[in-house]
């Protein structure tokens, strides 16, 4: 360890500790005075006289001064001292002084969030009961690139099931584009129509591999019914 003392506005000596950095790296500092004394300097005419204010440490700070960290021992009324902080360590205030330690490495940047690839295919579709949809090109068919079967048991059991490979993600039924569906837990199982009510926004993996999102925007009165959705499909 290496000591040096030194003294302040005649209030006598006080002690710097500073840790080697062969041995450890960290630093442990001192205030360099436990009181300090204050006073007017200016010369006064006869028969004027000052009283000196000397104070104890009452605090320790690490401000900012001149937009660098620099440790400070306040003295109450008598004031201030400061120096700037060691460069290359983050210093905390303690009782009496400053805890010095050398700055580790900036943490990694996050990365960056992964594009969103350009729309491949959007736009409204009319789903009639028993029919399918192709969400890469939103062709209404029985082919096999169909994605979703708009199917129809009879006038009280009606479900939306993924064909052709094809799967889907209810999940909380909103709006969570792609970055969203990317992540989304796909099935290929069937779904109650009664579970994706009008407003509803459901994630599709299509049969060709493509992120797409649809949304109920409507079903029409009567027997037979047709779904209405819009729909967009991304990818290249």
């Amino acid at each position: 360890m290496k000591k040096v003392s030194m003294g302040i506005a005649g209030a006598g000596a006080a002690l710097i500790v500073i840790a080697a950095p062969a041995i450890a790296g960290a630093a442990e500092i001192n205030c360099p005075a436990s009181q300090v004394r204050r006073e007017i300097t200016t010369p006064l005419p006869g028969g004027w006289w000052t009283t000196p204010i000397v104070n104890s440490l009452t605090n320790t700070a690490v401000v900012n001064i001149g937009g660098a960290p620099a440790l400070q021992c306040q003295y109450g009324p008598a004031g201030a001292i400061q120096r700037n902080a060691p460069p290359g360590m983050s210093c905390s205030a303690r009782p009496g002084g400053f805890s010095c330690h050398p700055m580790g490495p900036p943490p990694p940047l996050p990365p960056p969030p992964m594009p969103i690839p350009p729309t491949f295919s959007t736009g409204p579709v009319e789903l009639p009961q028993t029919y399918m949809v192709n969400f890469d090109n939103g062709a209404v068919s029985g082919g096999s690139g169909a994605d979703l079967w708009f199917q129809a048991v009879d006038p009280t059991h009606m479900y939306l099931t993924p064909r052709h490979g094809a799967k889907m993600a209810v999940g909380d039924r909103s709006n969570r584009g792609f970055a969203g569906c990317r992540t989304a837990a796909f099935s290929p199982a069937s779904v109650p129509l009664s579970a994706v009510p009008v407003g509803s926004y459901v994630c599709m993996k299509t049969n060709a591999g493509r992120i797409s999102q649809f949304r109920v925007n409507g079903l029409t009165a009567g027997y037979p019914k047709t779904l209405q959705l819009g729909y967009t499909t991304w990818g290249f």
